[in-house]
């Protein structure tokens, strides 16, 4: 890697210490997901100025258990595989922007210091650090039905939240359940919205940047859905807790991610008042 490569600091000679690499980076791995209904009222102040909510009033939880190769090649997963894996939760609403639609996800965790770094630094992914475990697939044979997969995230040793599915049929789960529509077009649900917040140094003034991006050459397989079940602890995530699961499901995928394809935006707010 040379130095003109390399994008984040502190770094050494030729960037061989930094956290990650440039874009592409490469993922591959595990997903378990639940779709519920929730108010759109209470998670308004979640969605940030000129996105708004559209389609059916539902979001999604979910848990990968993944590696990735940090833009720093094949070998680098394959030398480092304490560095490559890591697990991902994530809460998503899908909103609009221009006619754009996308998924915009105001909490994110995750257990990696890459790529905590790299979401945060470059595309405004809102990480923070927690620990999460989920079921791996069966090693002497396939999934039947009937079979459970768990999910479990925590932070700082204090419950995020919990799922599970239990597995009814090798496929998707339905496009509307009970008139809601949970099902989009993979343009959409692979479309993203990340938003960096800076605060000046000195000046203490606010840079807020909203980017959108996308994910290539997205491959989902082995793909399980069924009944869900999913239990909220954490303070940020209260508004959800009578919300109803609507499905759940499992399945492997991959994708790669590029750099950020467009600024939505960019303001300077001004530090507040004395």
């Amino acid at each position: 890697m040379s130095d003109q490569d390399t994008i984040t600091i502190p770094h050494m000679a030729a960037g061989r210490y930094a956290p990650y690499g440039p874009p592409p980076w490469y993922f591959e791995g595990y997903s378990a997901s639940v779709v519920m209904t929730f108010d759109p009222e209470a998670a308004k102040d979640l969605i940030p100025a000129p996105l708004t909510l559209t389609g059916s009033p539902v979001c999604r939880l979910s848990i990968h258990d993944m590696i990735c190769d940090y833009g720093l090649g094949e070998r680098f997963m394959q030398d480092h595989p304490d560095q490559a894996h890591f697990g991902e939760a994530v809460i998503g609403f899908m909103v609009e922007c221009d006619g754009v639609i996308g998924h915009w996800a105001p909490y994110l965790w995750c257990t990696s210091d890459a790529e905590l770094a790299v979401g945060r630094e470059l595309y405004g992914w809102q990480q923070r650090l927690g620990e999460m475990e989920l079921t791996r697939p069966p090693l002497r044979r396939a999934w039947q039905p009937g079979d459970r997969v768990t999910g479990l995230v925590t932070r700082g040793r204090r419950a995020v939240f919990d799922l599970s599915v239990t597995l009814e049929r090798n496929e998707d789960w339905p496009a509307e359940i009970d008139g809601l529509k949970v099902s989009l077009d993979p343009k959409a649900t692979n479309h993203h919205y990340t938003e960096t917040v800076l605060a000046h140094p000195t000046t203490q003034a606010i840079t807020r940047r909203l980017v959108s991006s996308s994910m290539d050459d997205v491959q989902v397989s082995s793909l399980w859905s069924g009944p869900g079940r999913m239990t909220v602890h954490a303070p940020e995530l209260a508004f959800l807790k009578d919300s109803r699961v609507l499905a759940g499901r499992w399945h492997e995928l991959s994708w790669r991610k590029p750099w950020p394809n467009r600024l939505v935006g960019e303001v300077t707010e001004p530090p507040d008042a004395p």
